[in-house]
Formats: structure tokens, sequence, C-alpha cells
């Protein structure tokens, strides 16, 4: 089992500085946020990625994930060729791609089968280069929002070139239970995400009374003893990515470049995420 740190609150490190901060927190690599405003971007990957994951590898940290702009949903995009060359040139196995979204009145069934068409799409890119293209469980108004609507997408597909990357924060937010939710993508799991949530007060008279918020790992509604024992019992023993979302609630998760506005306690409460995990993994 490996601990990575996803990059997103870290985009004014160097590259050498960020694999610096990894290993200090304590993780053993680095899920790296390729998007605009990073050292990474879809400007420079090609050259970029491979250069960084090398400089890694010789801190003895690891990149099993590269992160792409949650607007990147087209395969013909013109960054899509350029970021699955750079993965393959770096070694990086996995792209994350970005969400298709859901507008009240659309005819969800019709969206699907639109997803499928550009999964498929970045399957074949994937094929072509030798990486994966994961889809991340989230919450909220978006294709996915749980393992059962991941599934909606991926079945079907050929699991070397299209995964499933549950996150257990946002399965906690729509109620889906650890062990079936986790069971459903069992033939697609990849790489799983790591958060904390649960459904917070607002002051009294506000509607609605409680509103979605992330928080640090053991502070939250997640049961790790069980949602990682569900991970063990299907023989996981992959790749957890830490997001370091913290004290956020879901209106600001949801926003494009939320990034900008950074968690309070990040290094602090992202070292004690990856020691949290660390322990609970054992005990279980």
């Amino acid at each position: 089992m490996n601990i990575v740190l996803n990059s997103k609150f870290f985009n004014t490190l160097s590259i050498p500085d960020l694999g610096a901060k990894a290993q200090e927190l304590r993780f053993d690599g680095i899920d790296v946020n390729v998007r605009p405003g990073h050292p990474v971007n879809p400007n420079n990957v090609e050259t970029a990625l491979p250069e960084a994951v090398a400089i890694w590898q010789e801190q003895g940290l690891i990149c099993p994930l590269a992160t792409a702009p949650v607007t990147l949903v087209n395969p013909a995009a013109p960054e899509v060729e350029p970021l699955y060359a750079g993965c393959a040139a770096a070694g990086v196995p996995r792209v994350k791609i970005g969400f298709f979204s859901f507008n009240p009145g659309d005819d969800y069934w019709v969206l699907v089968d639109a997803a499928r068409v550009a999964l498929e799409g970045f399957a074949r890119v994937g094929e072509r280069y030798g990486v994966q293209t994961v889809y991340q469980v989230h919450s909220g108004p978006v294709l996915g929002s749980n393992c059962a609507g991941v599934m909606h997408l991926l079945r079907g597909f050929d699991p070397r070139w299209v995964g499933a990357y549950p996150d257990l924060g946002h399965m906690v937010l729509d109620g889906e239970d650890y062990a079936l939710g986790l069971a459903m993508v069992r033939d697609y799991l990849s790489i799983v995400a790591v958060k904390d949530a649960y459904h917070a007060p607002e002051p009294e008279g506000s509607e609605p009374p409680f509103v979605p918020r992330f928080v640090k790992l053991g502070t939250g509604a997640v049961n790790w003893r069980r949602a990682l024992s569900a991970l063990k019992a299907l023989g996981f023993d992959g790749v957890f990515s830490v997001h370091t979302e913290y004290s956020f609630d879901e209106a600001i998760i949801r926003q494009v470049g939320y990034a900008d506005t950074t968690p309070p306690n990040l290094e602090e409460w992202a070292k004690a995420d990856a020691a949290y995990l660390r322990k609970v993994w054992e005990e279980v």
C-alpha cells in the first residue's frame, strides 16, 4: 500500500521542493496535478512530467497518477495527446480526467451515452500510450456521483484502459455503503481517493440546516475501519491519494479554480492524514 499526496494545493512549489515536501509529510509519492498554474501543466507536460518523475524517483518517491483539469472530458481536445504522451514517457500509469456534468432537466441516460462515447475515445488514446484513464466518484451534479453511477459509465470497457477511482469522502456524502459500492467497481478498481466529510450544522434558521463539509481524516463521517476492511476484502493493496481538503463545504469544492483557496493547517493535517490512514490500514 502506498499513500501519495495530491499536489493541488502545493502548486507554488518547484518540482524538487514538492518532492521534499511530500517526504517531509511522510508520503510515498505524488499525485501530480497537470493543470494551469502548476509546475507541470498542459503546455509543458510532455517534457516537464518525465523530468519531474525522474527527480521524484531520485528522492525515493512514486508518481502513480496525473490529475487533469476538471473540465477535461473531450478525448479530442488538443491537450489530451500531450498529456498521455507525457505520462507514457514518464512511466505514470494513470490519468484522472474531469467530470461529466448534469444540469436540472437533462436526460440522464442521454448524458451517460455521450459520456461513454467520450470514455471510449480516452480508452483508445490510453491504449496507444499504455496509460489507463480513471474516473473519480464525486458527489454533486456530475455523472458518477457514487460507485453505482460510475458503473453506468464504465461497465463493459476493458479495465486495462478505463478504471474506477472511488472517493470515500464523497461516498459517505452520497450515503453509499462502502462494501456495496466497492463491490460494484471491483473489476475496475484502480486507485482510491482519501478525504473525510460530514454534514455540518449551519446557523439556526439556515436552509438547509446541514451542508456537506470536508475535514481531516478521523473527524468526519467516514468509518475508516469499515471502508479499509472492505478494500482489503477485495484484495486491494494499491495506491491512496490524499486530497487535503479541510474545512471546505461542497460549494467551494465544486468551483472551478477553487484550489486558489488554501485549506487551514494544510501541512499539519496532511501529515496527520497520512499517519492516520497508515495506522488504520495496519490495524484492519
